[in-house]
């Protein structure tokens, strides 16, 4: 990770433990180059804008309301996205995203992204061809959109740092900013509510029964979804605010497999 990214997100992650004294809030992030060559770090609608949800208190303090909010009353964005290779050659080709509150579906995105070929390889993996997307929008069209539908939501993969990642990259790419939305890995949290051997998203959907197409980004989103709602069954009574929930998702131990019993032969 670059210096300056490790730096914002490190800043941001303060924010997730206390809340800032507006001035101190402003003078700390004035002097990262690259949230204040972006926005005014005065203005918490651009900070908004960008997925962060903080907001100036009573007493003068910047918070961010995932550390405050029971997980109920969260809007959670389970996202997946298609590309033709990585964020230094390729681009998106297809979004989709399941929008969620309290367990219940509130929201879906669906869309394909114009592009001028898909290799070859990627339409064995996806199934999705050239002329698919013949007729698509643009990916700054599909962007705009996406970013208004993900508000300040809590941004949800399987794998969370390659999808937020290349969205924040093609987003910074078209002059749209960055991300900023909290985000939460479902494997880090299937692997400490779900005893699997495997947490890749095809073993977890065949170990809970999960049955759709896999390689197509809504589908893939429906499922990671899915994994979503069961991890939360299994979280301790202690979990109760969001970011109780991203903490426990990336610090709390694995859940161990049960070893299986040694069968002897009979002498």
């Amino acid at each position: 990770m670059k210096p300056k990214k490790q730096r914002l997100e490190n800043s941001i992650e303060i924010l997730a433990r206390q809340n800032l004294g507006y001035h101190e809030f402003i003078l700390k992030f004035s002097d990262i180059e690259e949230i204040s060559s972006l926005i005014d770090v005065r203005d918490l609608d651009m900070w908004r804008t960008l997925g962060l949800d903080i907001t100036r208190n009573e007493s003068n303090e910047i918070e961010l309301g995932t550390r405050f909010r029971d997980i109920s009353e969260q809007e959670f964005c389970v996202v997946d996205i298609e590309t033709t290779g990585g964020t230094t050659n390729g681009q998106i080709i297809e979004i989709g995203a399941i929008k969620m509150k309290n367990g219940a579906e509130i929201g879906r995105f669906e869309s394909f992204i114009a592009a001028p070929v898909v290799p070859e390889n990627i339409t064995e993996l996806t199934g999705i061809k050239a002329s698919d997307l013949v007729g698509a929008p643009n990916l700054l069209n599909v962007l705009e959109r996406f970013k208004i539908f993900l508000g300040t939501s809590v941004f949800i993969a399987h794998n969370v740092n390659f999808d937020y990642g290349f969205i924040s990259h093609s987003l910074n790419e078209i002059g749209l900013g960055i991300l900023l939305n909290r985000k939460l890995c479902t494997i880090d949290l299937s692997r400490r509510t779900i005893a699997s051997q495997k947490y890749g998203l095809g073993s977890l959907k065949e170990l809970l029964g999960i049955n759709n197409t896999h390689h197509r980004a809504l589908n893939d989103a429906i499922a990671a979804a899915e994994i979503f709602k069961v991890c939360l069954t299994r979280l301790p009574f202690s979990i109760q605010t969001t970011e109780d929930l991203i903490s426990f998702s990336k610090n709390a131990p694995s859940v161990k497999l049960k070893p299986e019993p040694v069968l002897r032969a009979l002498e």
